[in-house]
């Protein structure tokens, strides 16, 4: 007789029809939840410069009359501030100013003891003048400018100034009265242009970026519309310009390209009005680029440059330390 075949129990057939099914959820819930995760809005990450973040600079600045009268800019109402040499001293609006100069002002003939008038911002500030002959400056933070309350008596349009500042020439008459601005030991001289100068004292180098018209500087080098001069304390280059780069603070913006951390963080503690201290050996001198808005709390500008991956930043108080 041949032996019948042998039978399994049947409760081995049923158990691995259950771990089948249940390995079969399992995945069925693991593919949902992958879908879930991947379409559904993501919580946002606590900002955690956010109970030490700091404000954005504004319009501040202080004028000083040729009397030595000092008058706080952002403090002041809208109207006239003072008289000079027969102009009106108008404040035009929170963070502008003019000079308006009276129809029967003195002739240069008779105009005497013109006056120096200064306008200057402080870390954290920005401000703008229309000077008596119609050229607008655009003054950047912690800057100084200097010039006379009247060019009616002069051949020449002379100011000083110390830092940062965007200027539109205005035309005159006669067309030989050039307009010149002393910046350090830089002489710049055009007739009818515009053009930015950044000459902070602890700057390597006074920086004059034209957009347009034709201009000197120190006598015989000559810049045209799309040029850069690098003063330096040994040398002057003039090389094509980055004219976004240049003006990007005017415009409301930190735009670098391939800058040195050093620099973009010297622009930083000047609008945000900080200290920066650097906890590492030559992390100073690595390049980034960078763009974002100059109008933005600081933690915004910070982690745009931490995304890079290469750099962190601490804040305490009014103090930010630059990580490795």
């Amino acid at each position: 007789m041949s032996e019948a075949p042998e039978k399994k129990p049947i409760f081995y057939d049923r158990w691995a029809f259950r771990y089948l099914a249940v390995a079969c959820l399992a995945l069925i819930a693991c593919a949902v939840g992958a879908i879930f995760y991947n379409h559904h809005p993501k919580p946002l990450k606590e900002n955690r410069f956010a109970k030490r973040d700091i404000h954005a600079g504004s319009s501040r600045a202080t004028l000083t009359l040729a009397s030595g009268k000092k008058i706080s800019l952002d403090a002041a109402p809208d109207g006239i501030l003072g008289e000079e040499s027969g102009s009106s001293i108008v404040r035009t609006g929170s963070g502008q100013i003019t000079y308006a100069v009276h129809e029967n002002a003195p002739g240069s003939d008779t105009l005497t003891n013109v006056g120096f008038n200064s306008l200057e911002t402080p870390l954290g500030g920005q401000y703008q003048v229309r000077l008596p002959d119609g050229t607008k400056v655009w003054l950047n933070a912690a800057s100084k400018l200097t010039y006379p309350a009247s060019f009616a008596r002069n051949k020449e349009r002379k100011v000083e100034l110390s830092g940062e500042a965007y200027f539109e020439v205005a035309k005159v008459t006669p067309v030989n009265a050039p307009f010149i601005v002393i910046s350090g030991k830089q002489r710049v001289e055009v007739e009818a242009a515009r053009f930015n100068i950044s000459g902070y004292p602890d700057d390597q180098a006074i920086k004059t970026t034209l957009l347009e018209g034709v201009g000197k500087i120190n006598y015989n080098n000559i810049i045209k519309a799309g040029e850069q001069s690098v003063n330096k304390k040994d040398s002057l280059d003039i090389v094509p310009a980055n004219i976004k780069e240049a003006v990007a603070w005017k415009n409301g913006l930190f735009l670098f390209e391939d800058a040195t951390l050093e620099t973009i963080m010297k622009s930083i503690a000047r609008w945000y009005d900080v200290e920066i201290v650097y906890s590492g050996k030559n992390v100073s001198k690595e390049l980034f680029s960078l763009s974002v808005s100059r109008f933005d709390n600081v933690s915004a500008t910070l982690k745009s440059l931490e995304n890079t991956g290469f750099v962190r930043f601490k804040i305490k108080g009014k103090k930010i330390t630059v990580l490795l």
